[in-house]
C-alpha cells in the first residue's frame, strides 16, 4: 500500500544478556505488530519511490496498476481463507491448529495459483487487443502476484499465533532482499514496473524455504483440506461477496483511471498515494494486531467487553486521522515532491487531501468490522459492501470520468461514511440487548 521502534538486534544464544531478554519479554505484543508492519511499509514505500524516481511517470502508473491487481487478490486471499482461519484458530488445540494450518496452505496455494492464471489470462487478452504495454506489465503481474500471496501467508500464519517476533525477523529478511534488488535495478538503469514485480516475487519466495525450515508448525492431512474448506465457506462466503464488491468499488477506480485519462495519470495518482502509505506501519499493525486481539476480547469478556474496546480504539484513530488530514494539507505537496521530483509534477494539494480522507475514512471500517466478523455477522458486512460498490459504481465513477484521480477520494469517502453508519448502527442494538 509514527511507529513503534524494533527492538535492538542481539546475539542468540547465552551470550544475550538477562536484562535484554526480560526486556524483550516485556514488550507490548502491539509493539511487535507496529515494528513488523513499519518494515513491510517501508519496503513496499521504496519501492513505489525507485521505480517512480528511475521508471518515471509512466512506469509508475504501469506499476500502480500491477499492485492494485496483487491488492484485489488479497483482500480475496484475506476473505477466502485468513480471516476464518484466524477467527477459528483460537479455539483449536494444539494439534487442531497445526492441522488447521496445512488446510489453509493447501487452500491459499490453489487460491494463489488461480490468481496468477487470471492475470496471465489478461495479459493474453491485452496482447491480442494490440496492447503491448499492458500485456508486458500484465505478465509479470501474474506470478508477482502469487508469490506475493505466499509471503503474507506465512505473516498471517504467525499473526494468528501471536507469533509477531518470528514474523518481523520474516518480513526483514524479505524487505532487506527486496530492496537490495530494487536498488540493484536502479543503479544498473534496468527499473521498469516488469523487472520491479520479478525482483520482489523473488524475494517474495523466500516464504518456501521459511515455510519448510518450521514444518513442525504446520502439517496436511489431505483427508481434512477439503472438509476445512466446505467448514471456513459457510462463514468465508458472505466474507468474499462483501470484499469483492468493496475490492471492486476500491480497486475499480484504479483499473478506470488510465482509460478515461491516461497511464501518467495514474502515476501521478501513485506518487500520490504515498501520502497515505506512510501511515500503513500504524494502521495495518493495529490490523494485524486488532484482529486477533478483537477476538481474544469478545470470548474473555462479552459483548459489552468488545463494545466498549471497538469504541476507544474508534475514537483514537479518528483523532489520529483528524490530525493526520491537517498535516497533510500543510506539509503534504512539499514532502511528495521532494521524494518523486518530476514525477510528482502533477500531483496538487487538493489531490493529496482528497485521497488521504478517501483512504483513511476506509480505516476507520477495521474496528468494527472486525467487531462484526467476530460476532459471526459477515452477512451485514457483505450487504455493508455491496452498497458501497453502489456509491462507488454510479457517484464515484461519475465524478473520476469528470474530474480525475482527485475525485476517486471523495467517492472512497462516500462509501466508507454509510457503511460505518449502517454497521454501528446495528453493533449499538446487539450491546443493548447482550
Amino acid at each position: 500500500m509514527s511507529v513503534s521502534t524494533a527492538p535492538t538486534a542481539v546475539a542468540p544464544g547465552p551470550t544475550a544478556s538477562p536484562l535484554v531478554k526480560r526486556s524483550a519479554a516485556a514488550a507490548p505484543k502491539s509493539s511487535w505488530a507496529f515494528a513488523d508492519q513499519a518494515i513491510v511499509s517501508l519496503a513496499n514505500f521504496a519501492a513505489v519511490v525507485l521505480v517512480g524516481r528511475f521508471g518515471g511517470q509512466e512506469q509508475l502508473g504501469f506499476f500502480t496498476l500491477g499492485v492494485s491487481l496483487y491488492l484485489f487478490a488479497l483482500g480475496l486471499g484475506r476473505a477466502v481463507v485468513w480471516t476464518t482461519y484466524t477467527q477459528r484458530h483460537a479455539g483449536l488445540g494444539p494439534d487442531q491448529r497445526r492441522l488447521a494450518a496445512g488446510s489453509a496452505t493447501v487452500h491459499l496455494i490453489g487460491f494463489a495459483a488461480a490468481t496468477c492464471l487470471a492475470i496471465l489470462a489478461c495479459a493474453g487478452a491485452a496482447s491480442a487487443a494490440g496492447l503491448g504495454a499492458y500485456a508486458a506489465a500484465l505478465a509479470g503481474v501474474g506470478p508477482f502476484a502469487a508469490a506475493m500471496l505466499l509471503r503474507e501467508h506465512v505473516r498471517r500464519l504467525g499473526l494468528a499465533r501471536l507469533q509477531l517476533r518470528e514474523v518481523l525477523a520474516f518480513d526483514t529478511l524479505v524487505a532487506v532482499a527486496q530492496l537490495a534488488a530494487l536498488g540493484w535495478l536502479a543503479w544498473s538503469g534496468r527499473m521498469s514496473a516488469p523487472a520491479a514485480y520479478g525482483a520482489m516475487a523473488a524475494a517474495s519466495l523466500l516464504a518456501v524455504p521459511w515455510m519448510a525450515a518450521r514444518r513442525t508448525g504446520w502439517g496436511v492431512d489431505w483427508r481434512r483440506v477439503a472438509p476445512d474448506w466446505r467448514a471456513s465457506w459457510a462463514t468465508s462466503k458472505w466474507l468474499t461477496g462483501g470484499g469483492l464488491a468493496v475490492l471492486l468499488g476500491k480497486q475499480g477506480y484504479v483499473w478506470l483511471l488510465p482509460a478515461v485519462a491516461s497511464v501518467a495519470e495514474l502515476g501521478t495518482f501513485g506518487a500520490a498515494q504515498v501520502i497515505v502509505q506512510v501511515t500503513n506501519p500504524i494502521l495495518l499493525g493495529g490490523q494485524n494486531y486488532l484482529g486477533p486481539a478483537s477476538a481474544k476480547v469478545l470470548a474473555e469478556g462479552g459483548v459489552g467487553a468488545l463494545w466498549r474496546f471497538t469504541i476507544r480504539v474508534s475514537l483514537a484513530m479518528a483523532a489520529a486521522i483528524a490530525a493526520y488530514l491537517v498535516g497533510v494539507g500543510l506539509l503534504g505537496l512539499p514532502v511528495v515532491q521532494g521524494v518523486f521530483g518530476e514525477t510528482a509534477n502533477q500531483v496538487s494539494t487538493l489531490l493529496l487531501v482528497s485521497i488521504a480522507a478517501g483512504a483513511l475514512s476506509e480505516a476507520m471500517l477495521i474496528p468494527i468490522e472486525f467487531a462484526s466478523i467476530n460476532l459471526g455477522r459477515a452477512r451485514l458486512m457483505a450487504m455493508t459492501a455491496v452498497v458501497r460498490l453502489a456509491i462507488n459504481a454510479t457517484v464515484g465513477f461519475a465524478l473520476v470520468a469528470a474530474y480525475g484521480a482527485v475525485a476517486i477520494g471523495v467517492g472512497l469517502l462516500a462509501g466508507s461514511l454509510v457503511a460505518l453508519a449502517w454497521q454501528w448502527r446495528s453493533f449499538a442494538r446487539e450491546a443493548r440487548h447482550a
